[in-house]
């Protein structure tokens, strides 16, 4: 028996095009049960071509609505033999003029999607077989025998053979993609090293300045003003605790990054910490939301901080809303203050003086295919909105 924790992961490894064809096959073989169902109405059944057919219809319901099983059979093939071994029985009880003959091509399609090469080329091999052995149990008429020795047996190579050419397809395309997500976390992790880099020179290089520039003075004031020299030291273990808090806030930010909860509960744990840090409330609207996607979730994370801390170092104590919600299947991600706000020349020479804060926001949803917009009135507050697909710049 499969847990389910290996069933959820092999289901999610299941190509969408591989799973709607495999459900495809098992239709058209309940579909050839129906058919030669209706075409022997009036004919009594005998036990065992009953037996045959109720078997092949179990088969087929249970794959039909179980397809996340069938990822097994690639490290069983002999549950794809057994297969196939029932459907040529059931089909040799029938006989070959009836409409169960379809079963077969059902069954090809799944061998194909399913079972690798040289598995499958036996089971192929045994079905047609079986299937040309039970053309000799009733003689054929002249005019129908070629299509039944030669272009049946050749619709079910061919069946079997769209089967593998889907299946190395959708492994390849997996692949790729697997790729190209890893390409995007890479560049996004190397765009979170420069950040770090920029956050340690913006706020906690100077803050060591200024400690190491207060630190020298000390001395020079004991002896000339005492009084001086106690507010320095007063002012020297200020700039301690600030500069322990900024650390704190840097490897916050990257253990945050990190995470492999929701990404709905990562927004409420990092609105939270920014909260504690800040002794300041913020409004939680929140979504039970995640994405298949790592580097939306971690480009959002860092947005969503990055937005918090500059509404703890501009707004001013004032209201703050932080919300996710999935919009179409757009991830929406908002924060806003009710603040001192800016202007565009503000904000103009804030990048000039090398403060990049609102440029890296809409460089990262752009790196996932997403957009950001920054909202900005003096007096007013700001707001920050983020836009991306919840499946990612991929799987679009």
């Amino acid at each position: 028996m499969v847990s389910p924790d290996r069933t959820a992961l092999r289901h999610a490894g299941v190509p969408e095009t591989v799973r709607q064809l495999t459900q495809v096959s098992f239709v058209i073989r309940l579909a050839a049960i129906l058919l030669a169902m209706i075409a022997s109405v009036g004919t009594a059944w005998e036990l065992v071509d009953l037996v045959a057919i109720i078997v092949v219809a179990g088969l087929s319901f249970f794959g039909l609505m179980n397809t996340r099983y069938l990822p097994i059979v690639r490290e069983h093939p002999m549950i794809a033999l057994l297969d196939a071994l029932v459907v040529s029985v059931a089909v040799t009880l029938s006989g070959p003029d009836t409409p169960l003959i379809l079963a077969l091509l059902g069954t090809a399609l799944l061998v194909g999607l399913w079972a690798d090469l040289w598995g499958g080329s036996i089971v192929i091999a045994t079905l047609i077989c079986l299937y040309l052995v039970s053309l000799t149990t009733d003689p054929l008429e002249a005019e129908s025998s070629f299509t039944a020795v030669v272009v049946l047996p050749f619709v079910v190579v061919a069946f079997w053979a769209l089967g593998l050419v889907v299946a190395r397809s959708s492994r390849h395309q997996q692949v790729t993609d697997s790729m190209v997500r890893e390409a995007v976390v890479t560049a996004a992790t190397a765009a979170e090293r420069t950040r770090v880099a920029q956050e340690l020179h913006d706020s906690l290089a100077k803050t060591l300045q200024g400690m190491t520039l207060t630190a020298t003075a000390i001395p020079t004031l004991m002896e000339r003003d005492p009084e001086l020299a106690r507010a320095s030291t007063e002012e020297l273990r200020g700039l301690g605790v600030l500069a322990v808090s900024q650390v704190r806030d840097i490897m916050t930010g990257l253990r945050q990054q990190a995470s492999q909860v929701p990404l709905s509960v990562a927004v409420v744990q990092l609105a939270t910490a920014w909260q504690e840090r800040h002794d300041r409330r913020a409004e939680l609207n929140i979504a039970e939301l995640d994405t298949s996607d790592e580097a939306v979730r971690y480009e959002l994370l860092t947005v969503c901080e990055e937005a918090l801390d500059n509404v703890a170092r501009h707004a001013g104590p004032c209201r703050v809303v932080v919300s996710l919600q999935l919009v179409s299947q757009d991830l929406v991600l908002a924060i806003r203050d009710f603040g001192r706000g800016t202007d565009a020349d503000a904000l103009a020479a804030a990048r000039a003086a090398g403060h990049h804060g609102v440029t890296g926001m809409h460089e990262r949803m752009a790196r996932i295919g997403g957009a950001c917009e920054v909202i900005s009135i003096p007096g007013e507050g700001t707001t920050v909105e983020c836009r991306v697909n919840r499946s990612g710049l991929v799987e679009r």
